[in-house]
Parts: C-alpha cells; structure tokens; sequence
C-alpha cells in the first residue's frame, strides 16, 4: 500500500469531485466488504481546523470525527468502469447507513470531504451532491484501482 500511496495521490488531484456509483445492477458476483482491520473512512474536512489533522499532498487537512461513514457501513468494494470508460473504485454502502450517509453527505454539498485507508488520505473532493447507497473514486489508474481493490477486500478483482 505505501508503494500506491505516491501514484494513489498523483492520480487524485485529477479528480474533480465525488460523484454517485455506477447503477447497482453493474454489479457482479458476491458481496465483497473490508477485510477486518483495514480502516475505510469517508470524512468531512473541517475548514476550522477542529478535528484529527491528517497530511494529503502539501497540505495539513483536519478531518471531522466522527467519519460520515467507516469500514462497518461498507458492504463492497470493486473496481468498475465509470460513465466514461476509465477504471474507478466503487463503494457501496449497507441499506442500514444510507440515510445517515444521504443526511450527512447532503449538509457538505459544495464543501470537501476525504477518502482514506488506513489512515493515509486517497483522495480530497468538493461534494457535488449527496448520495446514500454508494460512490465511484474516479480519477485512478486502472491498475491503481484494481491494488487498492485487493488491499481493502484481500481478493483478485472481478475480471468483468
């Protein structure tokens, strides 16, 4: 994973922000979630600087605690095709924390929130609006998508 993090980091200052997944129905095969102990989280950036500073790039980030979603409110993770045609990493979300991930991701709609694993931030995005059931990391490298794919799940990706 640290070998990821420098092209994982290059690759997310081309993303322009979070968008929704991929329609449930492009799914294939099981479920597959985080493998236990490996910390996913979704968490608004505080702009007042209160919260747990973390580094992305140049710049000393404060993330909000508690995140607005975390490894427990995954139900899977695999690497799609985005609407146009590069690899992205899809989460989707358990029906249990939809709500709670439509209310909090809809309070942030134009401000930022990060992606992190592990504690290392993957990625910084301005939310262009809420979402609930799942979301697409845009903006990797197919090869990167399909690592990060393997670290989080502990499984081959899905040839599709």
């Amino acid at each position: 994973m640290r070998a990821l993090l420098p092209v994982l980091l290059g690759a997310a200052m081309a993303l322009a922000g979070c968008m929704p997944a991929a329609p449930p129905g492009t799914r294939v095969g099981a479920d597959r979630p985080p493998l236990p102990g490996v910390d996913v989280r979704l968490s608004a950036v505080d702009a007042a600087g209160k919260g747990v500073p973390v580094q992305w790039q140049d710049e000393t980030l404060t993330l909000r605690e508690p995140p607005i979603a975390s490894s427990a409110d995954i139900a899977d993770v695999r690497s799609v095709q985005d609407d146009y045609g590069l690899t992205a990493l899809q989460i989707r979300y358990r029906p249990e924390a939809h709500q709670r991930i439509h209310d909090g991701t809809a309070a942030m709609v134009g401000q930022r929130m990060a992606i992190s694993v592990d504690g290392r931030v993957l990625m910084v995005a301005t939310v262009q609006g809420p979402f609930s059931e799942s979301m697409n990391l845009s903006g990797l490298a197919g090869s990167d998508a399909k690592a990060l794919e393997r670290h989080i799940t502990g499984s081959a990706p899905v040839e599709r």
